[in-house]
């Protein structure tokens, strides 16, 4: 899965930041993940995150798990369009790429 973040000011890339602390934690527990990345442009508010998942249930649960779902619900107000694309990989691929999240991000 792939995302593109895009805040609507300085300010709730602050508070973005802050969340990113409480989600990375999360992540590190949660059941399913196989990786995840940020790539993070904060000075022009644009955000983008890449993570592989065993399931796509796996990844439900992850979203509907705290702190993420409160991170989802306090962001939303603060956030100009978001984009978000799945794809399925086959365990025996290479991991996907920045290049191709961001060419399916772009479509």
């Amino acid at each position: 899965m792939a995302s593109f973040l895009p805040l609507k000011s300085l300010a709730a890339t602050v508070r973005f930041m802050r969340y990113v602390l409480a989600i990375r934690k999360q992540l590190r527990t949660a059941e399913g993940l196989i990786g995840y990345a940020l790539w993070a442009k904060p000075m022009s508010k644009r955000y983008w995150t890449l993570s592989v998942w065993g399931s796509e249930d796996a990844l439900h649960r992850f979203m509907a798990t705290m702190p993420h779902a409160h991170v989802m619900k306090d962001l939303r107000p603060r956030m100009s369009p978001t984009k978000f694309v799945r794809w399925n990989v086959a365990s025996s691929a290479a991991q996907p790429t920045w290049d191709e999240a961001l060419a399916r991000l772009a479509k």
